[in-house]
């Protein structure tokens, strides 16, 4: 007879289900999500969207095709979840470089951080620079998610380092201006992550930048380009 106390343990040990090799059957659900998402991101970030199928997914992750179903609803939701962790592949990076630049010298030198940071990522994983640009500008299942997620992505950083600005830009009758220059961000992007080299890092970067300032109406000043501080300006 099981008395008040082994009666929560027993139903504990029920819920979390059997374990094997050491994992629960939802750590091991979880597990074999982000194996197949690893996989989507090699197959779209190397050969292109029409290179991810189930089978394909499966394969690279080494997921039995039966437990595909038990995670995702069909590829196109796989798909979207290969977006999503590009997104946080880039997100995340930019964030933290951003905020430590913004806290130890300002705005502008958050500003150019964020966007260097952002050209390392894809260039240190060209697959995170395909799927985030090129993939999506082309692929119908995308390119909604792609148009959404970039004004979000932009006003989600500059909320980081200019909170009243990012504010003020989330009022309906600036709508447009956040998509314009999410768009020509988006188009800059695409074109250095196919190999388009028409001035150096340093100004791509700074041209990114100086793009905010200008479109966005903040007031700060940019050092020079070529300037061997790049990174610094007057705190705000």
């Amino acid at each position: 007879m099981a008395t008040d106390t082994t009666a929560p343990a027993e139903a504990s040990r029920a819920g979390s289900g059997r374990l094997w090799q050491g994992q629960t059957p939802d750590a091991r659900e979880a597990d074999r999500r982000q194996r197949l998402v690893e996989a989507g991101l090699d197959l779209v970030g190397t050969q292109g969207v029409a290179a991810l199928t189930m089978r394909a997914a499966c394969r690279e992750a080494s997921v039995g095709p039966r437990y595909f179903y038990e995670v995702f609803t069909d590829r196109d939701e796989l798909l979207a979840a290969v977006y999503d962790e590009a997104v946080e592949r880039i997100r995340e990076p930019i964030m933290a470089a951003a905020v430590e630049a913004n806290a130890a010298e300002g705005v502008t030198a958050g500003l150019l951080a964020g966007f260097d940071t952002a050209v390392s990522v894809v260039e240190d994983d060209p697959r995170i620079g395909r799927v985030l640009f090129r993939e999506s500008a082309a692929d119908e299942t995308l390119r909604p998610r792609s148009q959404a997620a970039m004004p979000e992505f932009v006003l989600s950083v500059l909320a980081e380092l200019a909170p009243e600005e990012a504010e003020a830009l989330r009022h309906p009758s600036r709508a447009w201006t956040v998509i314009g220059f999410s768009s020509a961000i988006f188009a800059l992007f695409l074109a250095w992550s196919e190999g388009a080299r028409h001035t150096s890092r340093d100004e791509f970067v700074h041209h990114c930048t100086a793009l905010v300032v200008d479109q966005l109406g903040l007031e700060i000043q940019l050092p020079p380009a070529d300037g061997s501080d790049k990174r610094s300006g007057a705190k705000r």
